[in-house]
């Protein structure tokens, strides 16, 4: 029978605050919410001990019980794993969400992260995600537990949820999925097949710290713990908590300790040298295995109810929640899809950036998903349909379709004149040499995973050094709603060029409003045939298999056809769109030309390029 312990750690510790890093969503980062959005203190597991896997690795597990020790009447249970830390769970602002509706929280360290033993060769391995089986076995099994078990998270921990709706495990009645990828290498690592470079590098060697038992760069604390190190000073492990937790019969840290001295973990250059899908690194993994998307047949096997959340302004989660959407039409989902930070409690809305409260709010958040899980306890039927904000309207929508009912598409031309016309017009060309320099800044929706949240300003002067082909001014509203594509006619100076392409708002003032981006690789050009892909990748597919690629002759045309990450935004009477082409984002992207030099020939009219608009009138 599991005990309760005593809360002194967690009294001592209780003072440290969370490290604001990648995949932790932070409310403590947003002092400025409302009243309404009002946090529980963090507190401290009420059970913590170390559970044999299959293998004899140990992995650290948690409970945190809904009035502080061993429920008296049988209890459902939430599993939430993670890798920054389990003790990050009790501070986790959802968590006491689900403890108010009456269930037991079960954090856990996966394999090979910080106080749990075994190997880590790669993120969600193999050997992880046969650990859901055991760990969701384990959790139903309990005395106090009713045999019904939830998956839950965030980001990182989201991802192990969704893989987790894969397998064969009866106890797991459904799961709550914030803001994960499902296709690690599209949606995060190399979107259009470039490299999104900091992530692998600042992410991994900051994770790597905390696997290894030391104080990860920027962790509270300043230079009192910045050479901490648990592994070699056991006097250091408690200043990296709520990092590394031991367990409760753990209090000298010898446990903790070995398994930090145990630790196989892979580098970020394990990875570096991957550029096809299918690539494998120095570690033997392909982004694709540790991509929820790898398991989509399970995913539809299985059936779990799911309730989906993503964003228009964090990385690729709004197209990773579409593409699960429609990937597994068999599967009970409910979609959630805002304009908020990667942590969902703060609004991003570019064309509202004073706005800080989310949409919904925290606290409706937490009903949203109390009432998706009262359903699923109740075996009520879970309706498939997509919540979606709308950019520049503070409002949400609800469709059972994507895009929505009305949607059309009109292509519009690049012209001569910089302008997109209905008429192609005489085929022209235009010379652009690309500035490497330019970017989208340092808030943007790739720095929000990183705990930046996004802000995007009036992009007027840095879009002077792109080239840029604007429609006449829209006589009436217009929604934009779905994914744009975009296909250039162009030539390049060098053998690998990479290309940008950003939908942007021109008000009559002159002011200019980011609303989505895309991006491509040339190398990946090649169309792909949507059968042949490992789900459904929506408009524009590309395989990003080796032997789909198609080399760059420099100065010979091609044809360069890609599909900006989707959105809903409104754009007013009077406004104009506009696309904004780039060779480079210094902010974020690797860029690719040896020499550092590229041009591009884009060629405009006739035969020239063009975009293709998904557009919906409105009243």
């Amino acid at each position: 029978m599991l005990k309760p312990r005593s809360h002194s750690l967690g009294s001592r510790l209780a003072r440290l605050v969370l490290i604001s890093v990648v995949f932790i969503p932070l409310v403590t980062a947003f002092p400025s919410l409302a009243a309404d959005d009002a946090r529980p203190a963090p507190r401290h597991s009420d059970v913590s001990y170390y559970l044999t896997m299959r293998d004899d690795i140990r992995i650290a597990v948690s409970f945190y019980f809904p009035s502080g020790s061993v429920p008296a009447s049988p209890a459902p249970a939430v599993l939430m794993q993670t890798r920054y830390g389990r003790a990050g769970i009790g501070r986790w602002p959802r968590t006491q969400r689900w403890l108010d509706d009456g269930f037991v929280v079960v954090a856990v360290d996966t394999r090979g992260s910080t106080a749990s033993f075994g190997t880590r060769y790669t993120e969600l391995a193999p050997e992880s995600i046969a650990d859901m089986d055991e760990l969701i076995r384990h959790v139903a099994a309990q005395p106090w537990s009713n045999g019904k078990v939830f998956a839950a998270g965030q980001s990182y921990a989201a991802d192990t949820a969704d893989f987790a709706t894969s397998r064969s495990a009866p106890a797991l009645i459904g799961a709550v999925i914030h803001e994960t990828d499902f296709d690690v290498f599209l949606r995060v690592v190399a979107p259009g097949g470039v490299v999104n470079r900091g992530f692998l590098s600042d992410w991994g060697m900051m994770t790597r710290a905390m696997d290894l038992g030391r104080a990860p760069t920027g962790m509270p604390g300043g230079e009192a713990i910045a050479n901490a190190d648990c592994r070699r000073n056991a006097a250091d492990c408690a200043s990296l908590y709520p990092i590394l937790q031991p367990v409760d019969d753990d209090a000298s840290f010898e446990q903790l300790r070995a398994a930090l001295e145990a630790k196989r973990r892979w580098l970020p250059t394990d990875l570096l040298n991957i550029t096809f899908r299918e690539d494998v690194g120095h570690n033997g993994h392909s982004f694709l295995a540790m991509s929820p998307a790898s398991a989509l047949e399970g995913i539809r096997r299985e059936k779990k109810p799911v309730q989906y959340w993503g964003s228009w302004m964090d990385g690729g989660t709004a197209e990773a929640a579409l593409a699960r959407f429609r990937s597994a039409p068999e599967v009970p989902m409910e979609l959630w899809i805002t304009a908020n930070d990667h942590s969902n409690i703060r609004n991003a809305d570019p064309f509202d950036p004073a706005r800080m409260i989310p949409v919904p709010t925290f606290d409706e958040q937490n009903d949203i998903q109390s009432d998706f899980v009262s359903h699923v306890m109740a075996g009520k039927t879970i309706p498939r349909l997509i919540n979606y904000y709308v950019l520049g309207t503070g409002e949400m929508r609800v469709t059972d379709v994507w895009p929505p009912r009305g949607t059309h598409s009109r292509t519009l031309h690049f012209s001569g004149d910089h302008a997109l016309a209905a008429n192609a017009g005489p085929a022209n060309s235009h010379t652009y040499d690309v500035d490497a320099e330019v970017g989208t800044g340092t808030q943007t929706r790739w720095s929000t995973q990183i705990g930046v949240p996004p802000a995007y300003g009036d992009r007027r002067e840095m879009d002077r050094r792109l080239l840029t082909y604007d429609s006449e001014p829209f006589a009436k509203a217009v929604e934009v709603v779905g994914s744009v594509v975009v296909e250039l006619s162009v030539e390049a100076a060098s053998e690998d060029p990479a290309f940008f392409a950003y939908l942007e708002d021109v008000a009559p003032d002159g002011r200019v409003t980011y609303i989505t981006e895309g991006m491509l690789r040339a190398i990946h050009r090649r169309p792909a045939d949507p059968a042949s892909l490992p789900y459904d990748q929506g408009p524009a597919p590309h395989s990003f298999r080796r032997a789909d690629a198609q080399l760059v002759t420099p100065g010979e045309r091609m044809q360069v056809r890609f599909a900006l990450f989707p959105t809903a935004a409104r754009i007013e009477r009077g406004h104009k769109l506009r696309i904004a082409i780039a060779g480079a984002d210094a902010s974020t992207f690797t860029f690719y030309p040896h020499n550092g030099h590229e041009r591009f020939v884009v060629h405009v009219g006739d035969e020239g390029s063009f975009v293709e608009l998904p557009l919906r009138e409105v009243d």
